[in-house]
């Protein structure tokens, strides 16, 4: 069983319901939880959590986190699989930049060996936060660095479609490499973030969805 967390102080609830819609057209069985939920349980409570939601089949199980709950003992046993980061290092207010940096270096460490982050390359001050991070790292944003951006936006396509551009190869969790290519995402663009749009859509590609099954 593949364990991500989404974890910020925003946007959580929307790109997890995106995930969720994207994964429902997939044969993989989802789980999302708040944090807050397990906010109660030791390390042996949250293992066993863990156990019983891979006995019950369930192929991915998604914590959302809030950034300063990271520090909370009840993480430290957690290894993630992967993590999408939703706030932007340079939103944060400068006197919660040595407690941002400690946080973000604390999120590191719980992702495993071969574990993915995916985070926003439109973020100006995340690189002096990445340094000396060896984990494979995929990015998303508006930007030619990005590994995954959208090329055009409602101005020749129908309102509800979000042309993306997959600009660099990728390697897929399992194993699979995914080549440069563009697809079509059909979604309601009415108070929609796109950030929202192209994180679900990163997480759906390392996690080997169909690039089809995403189109819908």
């Amino acid at each position: 069983m593949l364990i991500a967390g989404i974890i910020g102080q925003n946007n959580k609830d929307k790109i997890s319901r995106l995930i969720h819609r994207i994964f429902s057209n997939s044969n993989k069985r989802i789980s999302i939880v708040d944090s807050k939920n397990l906010s109660n349980f030791d390390a042996k409570r949250i293992k066993d959590y863990f156990n019983e939601l891979e006995k019950n089949n369930v192929d991915i199980a998604i914590l959302k986190i809030d950034f300063k709950d990271l520090l909370k003992e009840i993480f430290y046993n957690i290894k993630f699989d992967v993590i999408i980061f939703t706030d932007k290092a340079d939103e944060i207010d400068e006197d919660k930049i040595e407690t941002y940096r400690k946080i973000m270096k604390k999120t590191f460490s719980l992702l495993n060996e071969n574990g993915v982050a995916i985070v926003n390359s439109d973020d100006n001050d995340l690189s002096s936060f990445l340094s000396g991070i060896k984990h494979y790292i995929v990015t998303y944003g508006f930007n030619l660095k990005a590994s995954i951006t959208t090329s055009s936006v409602g101005d020749f396509m129908d309102k509800d479609d979000i042309m993306c551009c997959l600009q660099r190869t990728i390697h897929t969790k399992n194993g699979k490499i995914l080549e440069p290519q563009e697809f079509k995402i059909k979604a309601d663009l009415n108070g929609m973030d796109l950030y929202n749009v192209l994180a679900a859509a990163t997480f759906a590609l390392i996690n080997g969805v169909d690039v089809n099954l995403i189109n819908n």
